[in-house]
């Protein structure tokens, strides 16, 4: 009975003109993939086990049908017509994979529909305003960029960025041009710095690393799998180091319960007894990223305000002593305080750009489901992950937007890929 009343009201919305899928359908299957991860192959499955399709599922939508509206949907979001405002919040940054063809990406917001203090900014809060691929980016490639974004928004209030050289540049030579525009460095990356910073002059971390490699190669095809430590990315590792300090505390608790801990210690003293050597150390690593990460749930959540480092200074105060590392405590205040230094009365600036860093992780699971080749032209999906897309827009979306400008994009951007260039390279060549 359910399912014969979700099937009703998927076909109840007539389609799109100059479609046949109804719209209630194409809705569904852009939501199973962009809300719930499904790779496009198994969206159609998926309809036929819910809706009870008999036999093969020819008459659902294919992979290749819903990886077109998502790139519509994408593509439409570049031309949709929006507000000129001068309270306009931009997230920028880069994106690269296999291949030499970058990604600039311009999120944006009101700061008057901004959910700041309420929560830190989701998906569906901001909207895409640009998807750049590039084979070479320079300051005055960004600055250029941004000046065509701003035709469609107007000159922003401010900008952040992770201040990548490019980025930067840039938004500087921008913001030359247009007095008044604020110039905001993401606290994640910020805090990412810092921490390495610590962490690189610390002697002990290279070898605590190099141990834990050794470790894991001789442990994880044993009965001591469950032993394992998390592992430390290659990128961006110094932004994920809540686990690897948590695991660490754990198995140092584990080793000092002694014969107390019966065949679990006995087992971790033999994989990890060299841990003791660091427990120092891994204190005030621990204190140290512990830091980081309040600032940066804080500026996440709070934005930046004229009050920020007051605030801040109290929120870093009211950490046990365990969690807080209060020289870098202080170097955080003091950053916090000089990016809030553009607010104005009242004002709540965004201050992360972890939404994009968010949309762009979703984008690549999306992309190795479908592709190992590189940034291609799916990456338009980007704009249909982000922001609200009631059933009204995309009809709008689909309608003005058909698949050859859609082709038209991608050839524009992608004459070649990766994909085309290995096949072209290995295959077997004619006399």
């Amino acid at each position: 009975m359910i399912l014969v009343g979700a099937q009703n009201g998927v076909l109840a919305a007539a389609p799109p003109k100059r479609g046949s899928t109804p719209l209630g359908m194409i809705d569904g299957c852009v939501r199973l993939v962009t809300q719930a991860g499904l790779a496009l192959r198994a969206v159609p499955r998926v309809l036929a086990i819910l809706f009870g399709t008999p036999g093969p599922t020819d008459s659902l939508p294919g992979a290749s049908s819903i990886r077109s509206w998502l790139q519509r949907l994408g593509l439409f979001t570049l031309h949709e017509s929006i507000e000129h405002a001068d309270d306009w919040v931009w997230l920028v940054d880069h994106s690269v994979q296999l291949g030499e063809t970058k990604v600039c990406v311009v999120l944006g917001l009101r700061l008057s529909e901004s959910p700041l203090p309420a929560w830190a900014l989701r998906h569906e809060d901001v909207r895409t305003l640009a998807i750049v691929p590039v084979k070479t980016s320079t300051g005055e490639i960004v600055a250029g960029q941004l000046e065509e974004v701003a035709k469609r928004t107007g000159i922003p209030r401010s900008i952040v960025s992770d201040r990548g050289s490019d980025l930067k540049k840039g938004g500087e030579l921008f913001a030359a041009r247009h007095p008044g525009v604020a110039l905001i460095y993401d606290a994640a990356h910020r805090g990412a710095i810092l921490l390495k910073r610590r962490l690189e002059s610390d002697e002990r971390w290279p070898e605590f690393v190099q141990l834990l490699g050794q470790t894991k190669s001789r442990t994880q095809q044993t009965a001591d799998a469950h032993l394992l430590a998390p592992n430390l990315r290659p990128k961006a590792r110094y932004m994920n180091l809540e686990r690897l300090l948590k695991w660490s505390r754990r198995v140092l608790a584990l080793l000092d319960r002694g014969e107390g801990g019966g065949v679990a210690t006995a087992r971790a003293e033999a994989r990890y007894g060299w841990l003791r050597a660091f427990r120092e150390s891994i204190g005030a690593w621990s204190r140290s990223e512990a830091t980081v990460r309040s600032v940066v749930e804080f500026v996440r959540t709070r934005g930046l305000s004229i009050t920020a480092a007051v605030e801040l200074t109290a929120r870093l105060n009211s950490l046990p002593a365990g969690e807080r590392d209060d020289a870098l405590a202080a170097e955080f205040i003091e950053f916090v305080r000089v990016q809030s230094s553009s607010a104005r009365p009242g004002e709540r600036l965004v201050g992360s750009t972890e939404v994009l860093e968010s949309l762009f992780g979703k984008w690549k699971h999306l992309e190795r489901q479908e592709s190992r080749s590189g940034v291609t032209g799916f990456v338009l999906s980007l704009g249909a992950i982000a922001g609200k897309w009631p059933r009204s827009r995309i009809q709008a979306a689909l309608e003005s937007t058909p698949g050859k400008h859609v082709d038209a994009w991608c050839k524009q951007y992608f004459p070649t890929t990766l994909q085309s260039q290995r096949r072209l390279a290995l295959s077997p060549t004619s006399p």
